[in-house]
């Protein structure tokens, strides 16, 4: 599993492994990344999805649902938090990388921006380290 350049506190250092090898898992068998949310509260994670079906394949329309959920989940308690969703990243050389992109939340509400890049090697998902920003 890749390590995180940046020291995350273990519960968020658990939900960004446990959501990598999610979206590992889910990749192979699907074009595109259906956005979700997970919750760490008092030792148990608890996955978030949204489901709405009135807006289609909007995707901006699920996170920020998701981001909702986070907030009404999280706020008044002491609970870490990822909201997780694909990304396209282009590099200074102009070329376009598919990316999983993770908002990790702290209890204090700071969050932390993960880039991975992954890439589709016959049928298996390979996942690079974040990129540094």
């Amino acid at each position: 599993m890749i390590n995180n350049p940046q020291q995350l506190p273990e519960p968020l250092q658990l939900l960004v492994n446990r959501s990598l090898q999610l979206c590992e898992l889910m990749l192979p068998h699907c074009s595109a990344l259906y956005p979700f949310a997970a919750i760490y509260e008092d030792g148990r994670v608890g996955c978030l999805f949204a489901d709405d079906r009135c807006h289609g394949e909007n995707e901006s329309y699920l996170i920020e649902q998701l981001q909702w959920r986070i907030i009404d989940t999280t706020t008044d308690t002491e609970s870490y938090s990822v909201l997780v969703y694909a990304a396209t990243v282009t590099t200074d050389r102009h070329k376009q990388l598919n990316a999983i992109a993770i908002n990790a939340g702290h209890p204090n509400g700071d969050e932390t921006m993960l880039l991975y890049p992954y890439f589709r090697v016959g049928k298996k998902i390979v996942v690079s380290p974040p990129i540094p920003g």
